[in-house]
């Protein structure tokens, strides 16, 4: 093995380590949002669930439907889990409503996109 050859070799793992150093560092940074992305799909789609056998649904049966669910990523230790459902179902609906999930049925309550 010649000196070129150890320090290429001794190059390229510093390459790969900083390579590998930057993701871990930016998938760290990115955490948080994608766990509230992965809480708020979760949570619609039990609405979207409950919406399938009732025609119309209240915040507070929206409350209801996510209280204690939760989400984590498989590579990661960290979970996140509603706390206040009625704080988060007001999230909830925001999303919904901008995802065209769902639409205003009238007397604060909504129904399912058609």
């Amino acid at each position: 093995m010649t000196t070129g050859q150890m320090i290429l070799g001794i190059f390229l793992f510093a390459v790969a380590t900083a390579i590998l150093y930057v993701w871990g560092l930016r998938r760290s940074m990115t955490q948080t949002a994608d766990l509230e992305r992965i809480l708020l799909s979760k949570s619609a789609a039990r609405v979207i669930k409950y919406l399938k056998q009732n025609p119309t649904i209240t915040q507070k049966e929206i409350a209801r439907q996510v209280k204690n669910v939760k989400a984590g990523q498989f590579w990661s230790r960290k979970h996140v889990e509603v706390q206040d459902a009625s704080a988060f179902s007001k999230k909830l609906i925001r999303y919904m409503l901008e995802q065209q999930l769902l639409e205003p049925a009238g007397n604060a309550r909504y129904k399912r996109k058609s």
